[in-house]
């Protein structure tokens, strides 16, 4: 067997730690979901801010919302939450089906990235539509314009969620904590950093685009797709990575 393989018995150890990948694409994985996630808070700051308290990356407030405004009659307040919840899932199915399977074998597949790509062409058309409506949207370019933002959300967790990436979802971080404080009450708390800096980039994007809304809601905006190209450009790199 080892005639074979052409490798004695003391190379093939180190020519299966060789094919695992090395810290440095690691790190960089890493570094493109924080920066993943922080383009997620600026978004869902600039959704609930500037288009009457909508969320479009973070679901669960979007359908307890929906509950209220059902509960209440209002159907303004149903259409926005409902169509929010329903792009997303879109974008979710869309992102999952391009993506395809998680695959262990590469640290970031070019796959992510073409995912990656539509979504920031839903978000530049977000942007164009924000920036003609005056960052004030009204009416059926308010619904088109939560749509287009739902839908890149919806994509762009389906890219992080195949990536297989300790769970990291990078739109909403209820799952993340959970993980996080669940793997410190069995001591296994491995990703603990990772999962640490994605709760705070989000919050830190919240925390930016919040400031700039009132000042320079364009701005806030344009945050999320500039993030995002950074993002793409950063991954090329690591398409050839694998661990296997």
């Amino acid at each position: 067997m080892t005639a074979s393989s052409g490798l004695s018995p003391a190379a093939a150890p180190a020519a299966a730690a060789g094919a695992r990948p090395g810290a440095g694409p690691l790190r960089l994985r890493t570094a493109l979901l924080v920066l993943l996630t922080f383009g997620s808070g600026t978004t869902d700051i600039v959704g609930f801010l500037g288009m009457e308290k909508v969320f479009t990356a973070n679901m669960t407030g979007n359908i307890v919302l929906f509950g209220l405004a059902a509960g209440e009659g209002n159907g303004a307040d149903l259409a926005r939450c409902g169509a929010a919840t329903l792009a997303f899932a879109l974008g979710l199915l869309t992102g999952f089906r391009i993506a395809g399977r998680p695959d262990p074998g590469r640290v970031w597949p070019p796959r992510i990235t073409a995912v990656l790509a539509a979504v920031l062409a839903l978000q530049t058309a977000f942007l164009a539509g924000w920036t003609l409506a005056d960052a004030e949207p009204r009416g059926g370019e308010l619904l088109v314009l939560i749509a287009l933002s739902s839908t890149a959300m919806g994509a762009q967790t389906a890219a992080a969620r195949s990536l297989s990436a300790d769970g990291i979802t990078t739109t909403f971080v209820t799952g993340t904590l959970t993980s996080m404080m669940g793997g410190f009450a069995v001591g296994q708390g491995g990703a603990a950093g990772l999962r640490t800096a994605v709760i705070l980039s989000l919050g830190a994007g919240a925390a930016v685009a919040g400031a700039l809304m009132a000042s320079a809601p364009v701005l806030a905006a344009a945050l999320s797709p500039l993030v995002l190209a950074a993002v793409i450009a950063g991954a090329f790199p690591l398409h050839p990575s694998r661990t296997t």
